[in-house]
């Protein structure tokens, strides 16, 4: 599996996974057209935070990932994490999770955190499976367009033992 920075090349693919019916209403934008997500995917794009997931020569997934610095510089933060329908329940999220623990702990971030809405029981699963814990609420974290209501996160974490 390879993960790299997403490039513009790679814009039909992150817009096909963000605009999944399935996978949307998790993650950070409500579906809209391939114009509409242009400027939003240029804007990301120019953060270097957006990863994606070759797997087999297809980009099977993607994620954001973004430093704290100052007092948090210890932190990575995990967002927009998304595998393609097709590719879910094969491990491929395991795998990834590992990656990133892995590259966290190279790179100095022995905190890693998410957020994830408390009804997406698939993730949270997941999560929990690779070390992660619940460390509270956020309540009325999003809102959707489609249902007009908010919506409760969890924040998970998982600290690197040695650190701990």
């Amino acid at each position: 599996m390879v993960h790299r920075l997403a490039t513009a090349n790679d814009f039909d693919a992150v817009y096909d996974l963000y605009m999944d019916e399935k996978s949307n209403p998790y993650l950070t934008y409500d579906p809209m057209s391939r114009t509409e997500f242009i400027p939003i995917y240029k804007g990301v794009l120019s953060t270097h935070t957006l990863y994606i997931v070759e797997h087999e020569g297809e980009i099977v997934g993607t994620y954001r990932l973004i430093s704290k610095s100052d007092r948090q510089q210890h932190t990575a933060y995990i967002g927009g994490f998304t595998i393609r329908q097709n590719m879910q329940g094969q491990g491929l999220g395991s795998k990834i999770l590992s990656h990133i623990k892995s590259f966290c702990a190279a790179n100095g971030k022995f905190r890693i955190e998410l957020t994830v809405d408390i009804n997406n029981a698939g993730a949270i699963a997941l999560y929990k499976k690779m070390g992660f814990s619940v460390e509270g609420i956020v309540r009325k974290s999003y809102r959707l367009s489609s249902t007009n209501q908010y919506y409760d996160e969890y924040l998970m974490a998982i600290l690197h033992d040695d650190q701990a």
